[in-house]
């Protein structure tokens, strides 16, 4: 499945994650996000805060 004009990225090094996505016939690039993205993980966010937080860290990474 290819989305036209789109650049897709996987912002893991997750082999699993990967897998699916070539299994599913996506085309995408491996970014890895840098390490400090996660951190803080053990703050008082709500899980929703938490997501929101991390995606838009990886996505500006």
């Amino acid at each position: 499945m290819q989305v036209p004009h789109e650049r897709l990225i996987l912002a893991s090094q997750s082999p699993r994650r990967r897998e699916l996505m070539t299994e599913a016939g996506l085309a995408f690039e491996v970014i890895a996000p840098h390490e400090s993205a996660e951190c803080g993980v053990c703050s008082r966010e709500t899980p929703p805060e938490l997501v929101a937080r991390l995606a838009f860290q990886k996505g500006r990474d």
